[in-house]
């Protein structure tokens, strides 16, 4: 499952949550992730930047260097 199908699968559970601590840990989350984008920790990359880790990222996968989305989310959720 690639990531932009990881978001919609989330997307759609979220719709359906009727929990309000769920979604309050959303919110909750959602403050702290824009509250680090505000003081710098989560900035966005310059095209510069963008490139060299594409670059990056392609050699990687030329020397087999992979992780399997499925397999990691396994792992750490």
């Amino acid at each position: 499952m690639d990531i932009q199908n990881i978001k919609l699968d989330l997307i759609k559970w979220l719709a359906d949550m009727h929990d309000p601590k769920v979604i309050m840990s959303f919110l909750l989350l959602r403050k702290e992730v824009e509250e680090m984008e505000i003081k710098g920790e989560l900035k966005q990359m310059t095209k510069e930047e963008l490139v060299a880790r594409a670059i990056a990222s392609n050699h990687a996968i030329e020397k087999g260097d992979l992780h399997d989305v499925d397999k990691l989310a396994k792992e750490y959720l």
